[in-house]
């Protein structure tokens, strides 16, 4: 499965997280530099493909899975993985 540009930013974001931690949609669009839409969207995705997971809290927190791990891992992808120090635009 080829992920988006989005998806990739998101779970690169949530791959630097140590297993204990999760991010709310807010700190991944601060993260990422996405809006609110595409981070919720590339969320929706990666969660049906088992590549990420929320956690049963409000706000929702957001964690990468085992596999999402490895798919962001992948050559291709290993350019998302640093941290963005961009802001969410509004």
């Amino acid at each position: 499965m080829a992920l988006t540009e989005p998806e990739a930013k998101v779970l690169g974001a949530l791959f630097i997280l140590q297993p204990t931690q999760a991010l709310t949609v807010r700190q991944l669009c601060r993260t990422t530099g996405l809006a609110d839409g595409p981070t919720r969207r590339a969320l929706r995705r990666l969660s049906r493909t088992g590549l990420a997971l929320s956690t049963h809290q409000s706000p929702a927190n957001w964690r990468p899975t085992h596999r999402g791990r490895l798919a962001v891992n992948l050559p291709g992808y290993r350019d998302y993985v640093a941290p963005s120090t961009q802001r969410c635009p509004r």
